[in-house]
């Protein structure tokens, strides 16, 4: 089964990001609120705060850090998508060659 890649811009992917990033600092300081009013002698929000934070680690790396997509260094054409075939010489292609003269007409056939 295949499946369609959707490719987005390196703009969009870092708005995402930041989407996620600060999805995760609410939520972050909503586990240790929570932690604090229910059992403040341990501190268990340590866990999903860690957990949550490798992923959004791992995403800010692949949008600003070195395991960055290659196709973000690709220049973008009008319609958002990537000329991967920017560097390729252009082939020609299959033409069809016209007739050496226009057919001549009869006037009986005009009529």
């Amino acid at each position: 089964m295949s499946r369609k890649k959707s490719f987005k811009s390196p703009a969009e992917k870092k708005r995402n990001f930041i989407k996620h990033f600060r999805t995760y600092l609410v939520m972050s300081v909503f586990f240790v609120v929570l932690n604090l009013v229910t059992s403040p002698h341990s501190f268990w929000a340590i866990w999903p705060i860690m957990g949550w934070g490798i992923g959004v680690a791992m995403e800010g790396l692949s949008v600003y850090g070195p395991f960055r997509d290659r196709e973000d260094e690709y220049p973008e054409d009008d319609e958002g998508f990537f000329d991967l075939d920017q560097n390729r010489p252009d082939r020609e292609l299959p033409t069809r060659e016209a007739p050496a003269e226009p057919r001549g007409y009869r006037e009986e056939d005009l009529i």
